[in-house]
């Protein structure tokens, strides 16, 4: 088992307030890790676009409220947004005494936050960014990220505390092995426990994944637990991950290269942060 080198974090940042409180989480693990901590804010061109067109109307939250959105009043809106979040992120780095940097970009977010993922290590999103339509939402921005990037995304989620209850899905595959190398980026000490999820199809090959666990975390004397998993079933999984802690549960993405749907409701289920190691 060999440590996860994390150099720059980025962080997708937008106006809502759990994105505030992923800043947070995000800035704690760069602390730790000694990481450079990148906040970007994507201004959405299809919004941008969408309210060029004179029947576009905004909806409020709250109300019944229905108004037109001239160009203008968006353009405003979104330095106003972005102004506050390099000024959050600042004063957040600075506490930490981080390196960091914030960027302004105009495009698909995401389309750009996967060109932008490219110079990261690592990157931290919320499930559904703006949106107030429920936990178990997941934003298309999410699901086009996860189920296309190479590398670690972490997905928050609203409701979740500090990620510091590691569960990893150990399958046998390449990225079930970086997955056990990733888990230390949530280790904040030598006694905390990993519990590992092994998905075998038979008993000898749960032994055999067993074995190949120890294997890999047994000289580093990392605490672990196991738990047999016969059902690759996205809720079964998501069931007993739920029960077991708040997270986040590593992911080996190599899994699902090729059941993207599945892996989209596997996220959904989970009620704690997720980490998709590719």
């Amino acid at each position: 088992m060999k440590e996860v080198s994390i150099r720059r974090i980025l962080v997708a940042l937008d106006a809502s307030s759990s994105c505030v409180e992923g800043l947070k989480i995000a800035a704690e693990m760069a602390a730790r890790l000694g990481a450079e901590l990148a906040g970007v804010f994507i201004e959405d061109i299809d919004l941008i676009r969408a309210v060029e067109f004179p029947f576009t109307r905004e909806c409020g939250y709250f109300g019944a409220e229905v108004r037109r959105v001239e160009p203008y009043q968006l353009e405003e809106q979104l330095r106003a947004q972005a102004g506050r979040m390099r000024k959050i992120l600042e004063a957040i780095a600075t506490q930490r005494q981080l390196n960091w940097n914030f960027t302004i970009i105009r495009g698909s977010v995401a389309r750009e936050l996967l060109s932008l993922g490219t110079d990261a290590d690592l990157i931290i999103m919320g499930r559904s960014g703006r949106s107030l339509l429920g936990s178990k939402r997941l934003g298309s921005t999410v699901k086009e990220v996860i189920t296309r990037r190479s590398g670690l995304t972490l997905i928050l989620h609203q409701k979740t505390a500090k990620p510091d209850h590691p569960m990893v899905i150990y399958d046998g595959t390449p990225s079930a092995l970086k997955a056990l190398d990733a888990v230390t980026v949530f280790l904040t000490d030598d006694e905390m426990e990993v519990c590992v999820f092994l998905l075998a199809d038979t008993k000898e090959q749960a032994q055999k994944y067993r074995k190949a666990v120890d294997d890999a975390m047994g000289p580093a004397g990392r605490r672990v637990k196991f738990r047999l998993l016969i059902s690759s079933d996205p809720a079964v999984i998501a069931h007993f991950a739920n029960l077991e802690s708040s997270g986040p549960l590593l992911l080996p993405g190599e899994r699902w290269r090729t059941k993207a749907e599945e892996l989209i409701e596997l996220v959904k289920a989970l009620d704690g942060p997720v980490l998709v190691v590719k």
